[in-house]
């Protein structure tokens, strides 16, 4: 089954948009922007979308503000792991064990306003 091309994550655009205004296209290669870009989604609930136009008339400002404040957040602490990579010294690895989940949204939390579910 084919989704189509016009299926994408909303946070997807958020991301990149906050890339580029905090000109963190100017001080890292494509590479590491994309390692970047993907830390910062990994910890940001994904909302899928068909048509930007129709989701973003249809989304309250205080929502908007709210995404793009996390955005900002998981794409700082993203930046902040590329920039101090402890790779870099491999002699010096170890494994790292994390007791707990970091993330910046709850997956029992309350569906969100354009969210319908598919199972009553």
């Amino acid at each position: 089954m084919h989704i189509g091309n016009e299926v994408h994550n909303y946070m997807e655009k958020i991301v990149g948009q906050l890339l580029v205004e905090n000109q963190l296209d100017q001080r890292y290669s494509a590479d590491k922007l994309q390692d970047i870009a993907c830390i910062a989604l990994s910890q940001l609930r994904p909302i899928y979308i068909r048509f930007d136009v129709d989701f973003i008339a249809a989304l309250p400002i205080q929502k908007r503000e709210h995404y793009f404040n996390q955005a900002q957040i998981a794409l700082d602490a993203a930046e902040r792991l590329i920039r101090d990579d402890r790779r870099k010294h491999r002699e010096d690895d170890f494994p790292v064990i994390q007791s707990e989940q970091n993330r910046l949204y709850d997956e029992d939390a309350e569906l969100e306003w354009y969210e319908t579910p598919i199972v009553k």
